[in-house]
């Protein structure tokens, strides 16, 4: 652990909050994955970013949008090669001009790690061999947007996984610069292949409920897949070649920022996409942040007009969350705060884990 500590306690000394959520964009860009940083404005995501380009543990390749044309000055580039692709703003990535294409090519270089001459069209070329990571941060809302896309259900959902972002340190105190890593060095060179995952870890109870969150997330058949390599990427980041006991129940502390997707996600038919509630979502991040907060508060953090009858903007956002018991209160109630119970199994194991390792 060794290797995970100095980097989450170099960025808590001056951005609270966000050593762990760097620590699991790491591990994603290890494992070969793709990544949404899901948070509203000013929460730190294009500060995790920065730090994963800054580890630079293989070559960077930053963009604001591809499409089969912008690939194709790549091409020649990226066959044969590990890359880890960061946009930094989705917003800027998915536009409606370039509509899916740009999310196409990625998930489809994610899975199959390559792209055939068949989606090039004129361009005439192919992408092979080519294993990336893709890590992108957006706002709730631009989520939302892209949960209404066909290939969601059929394709994009199961090849990003949705880290949300929470403060459950309270509320952070940055410095004006982006937070600095330390420089690491490594013994192995691939985390899938010179890692051994025993047996006995998969049987761990923290093993099973990780891997039904990522089921929820993405699909039964590729949650094992996607669990598997984190942890084999969380044993190379500390330079073992053999996931411990220790791996899976520091994975387990990422609960939080992970269940929080289909905890607020819901069909509006049985065969309709999963669609995440941005509202719902942002009430509940100030509240985990704050402590408690009372509907005055916000409805003036959050700008709203003054609004008369019972279905204000407000309720229609409290009410998802005090149905999965996330929040205590009722309509009307002057104030509301985290279930006691929820912040027991899932944010109090994270805390006290900071304490006990120094960090907070």
């Amino acid at each position: 652990m060794d290797n995970t500590l100095k980097i989450i306690k170099k960025v808590e000394s001056t951005h609270r909050n966000l050593g762990m959520p760097v620590i699991f964009a790491e591990l994603i860009n290890l494992s070969d994955l793709g990544l949404f940083i899901v948070g509203a404005r000013s929460t730190g995501k294009g500060a995790i970013l920065k730090c994963i380009k800054d580890l630079r543990h293989r070559d960077v390749l930053e963009i604001t949008r591809i499409t089969p044309a912008g690939l194709a000055k790549e091409a020649a580039e990226m066959s044969n090669t590990q890359k880890t692709i960061i946009n930094p703003d989705f917003s800027s990535f998915y536009t409606d001009y370039l509509k899916d294409a740009g999310i196409n090519l990625i998930a489809y270089l994610i899975s199959e790690h390559g792209v055939p001459k068949s989606w090039t069209a004129k361009y005439n070329y192919d992408v092979v061999d080519c294993t990336i990571s893709f890590l992108t941060s957006t706002q709730p809302t631009m989520l939302r947007k892209v949960n209404r896309l066909p290939q969601w259900e059929s394709m994009y959902r199961d090849r990003f996984i949705r880290f949300h972002m929470l403060y459950p340190y309270g509320s952070p105190n940055y410095k004006a610069e982006y937070p600095e890593v330390p420089e690491l060095e490594f013994t192995l060179k691939n985390p899938d292949k010179d890692i051994v995952l025993p047996k006995s870890c998969r049987d761990l109870e923290e093993y099973k409920r990780l891997k039904t969150i990522l089921w929820r997330q993405t699909s039964e058949g590729r949650s094992g897949l996607y669990l598997d390599r984190l942890l084999k990427a969380h044993a190379f980041l500390n330079n073992r070649d053999t996931v411990a006991d220790k791996d899976v129940k520091f994975l387990a502390l990422f609960t939080p920022y992970l269940i929080i997707d289909y905890l607020l996600s819901e069909r509006e038919t049985i065969s309709s996409a999963l669609k995440f509630n941005p509202d719902a979502y942002l009430v509940f991040f100030y509240i985990i942040e704050h402590g408690r907060a009372t509907r005055t508060e916000l409805k003036r953090y959050f700008m709203l007009q003054k609004e008369k009858g019972k279905f204000t903007a407000i309720t229609r956002a409290i009410d998802p969350l005090v149905a999965g018991n996330l929040v205590t209160g009722v309509y009307g109630s002057p104030e509301y705060q985290i279930n006691q119970e929820w912040h027991s199994r899932y944010i109090t194991p994270l805390t006290d884990w900071s304490r006990e390792m120094g960090i907070i």
